[in-house]
């Protein structure tokens, strides 16, 4: 790709590679001191120019931070701090970012009992649910999703079936239709069984390809590691149902893996595929309304080294 200058829009934060970078301030130096500059890898101004866009790329992964951190799912520290008070809540002495998260979605359940957050913070609370997503179609018709008319359909990540049901019956307004592909009976207080529908979450594969340039110091054993150890978990654990991969986020999630080595290292690319598809992006991975995006712990991330 060409350099581009950094943009926000309706798809979230765009920026260049560190290779766009790169590329860019080598054509400004050719047109500064000509076009037949020598400017091979071994050159010490080729070098510098080097220094140079990692310095950009490293601003660049702080913007994508400081982006990512305005939503509490992927905010920690302090920024996750600075939300809180649109919550009305106040870390607690001690309270790690994974318990302040857990606070603010059952912050949300107190709208009411009966609301899609409501019902999704119940289903969240159950053993083992590791994402959950409720859908309701309050229409006359059967929607898009094949959701039938005045009908929720929750989609699970994990979790035990009578368990998440009875959260559902629990939580649910009376009336309302419940539709997925799985279903729990769940027996009231007066002997009356309800069927209780819900869905289990499709695995959407991912496959991602990442092109590595090596700086000095690098240890490229530790930065596979490292690397591949935090875009897995940030696939398989921290993208939700039906949330789709913006690419452009794996460059910080590769660099803050480990900050001591990302200082021997600059990413130049980054692109991926689901099964099944045939082209790559390096924008977004889609998720339908019913799937989940997984990466293989082994195998899933490629990565390549050049100098």
């Amino acid at each position: 790709m060409a350099y581009f200058a950094p943009y926000i829009d309706g798809t979230g934060l765009h920026m260049p590679t560190y290779e766009d970078r790169l590329s860019d301030l080598v054509t400004a130096y050719r047109s500064i001191f000509g076009i037949d500059s020598e400017l091979s890898e071994s050159v010490p101004d080729y070098q510098l120019l080097s220094v140079f866009a990692k310095a950009l790329d490293d601003t660049s992964a702080l913007v994508l931070q400081a982006y990512n951190s305005r939503n509490p799912l992927y905010a920690s520290g302090q920024a996750l701090d600075l939300l809180l008070p649109l919550y009305g809540l106040a870390r607690e002495a001690g309270e790690d970012d994974a318990a302040v998260r857990k606070r603010i979605s059952d912050s949300l359940s107190a709208r009411g009992a009966g609301s899609l957050d409501a019902i999704r913070a119940a289903v969240s609370l159950c053993q083992f649910v590791r994402s959950c997503k409720v859908y309701e179609n309050s229409t006359d018709t059967t929607d898009a999703n094949g959701i039938p008319a005045h009908s929720i359909a929750a989609v699970i990540y994990g979790g035990n079936g009578p368990a998440v049901a009875r959260a559902i019956y629990e939580t649910k307004a009376p009336g309302i239709g419940t539709y997925g592909s799985a279903y729990e009976d769940i027996v009231d207080e007066n002997g009356n069984t309800h069927r209780i529908s819900f869905s289990r979450t499709t695995s959407r594969r991912t496959f991602v390809w990442m092109s590595i340039r090596r700086l000095p110091g690098i240890d490229e054993t530790a930065v596979t590691e490292a690397v591949t150890a935090a875009v897995n978990d940030y696939i398989n654990n921290q993208l939700g149902v039906a949330e789709g991969l913006q690419i452009p986020i794996l460059y910080a999630v590769a660099y803050n893996a480990d900050p001591d080595l990302a200082k021997t290292f600059a990413i130049a690319d980054i692109y991926a595929n689901v099964t099944g598809d045939s082209g790559y992006t390096r924008d977004e991975i889609t998720c339908p309304w019913n799937g989940k995006l997984s990466i293989l712990n082994s195998g899933g991330l490629t990565i390549t080294y050049r100098d």
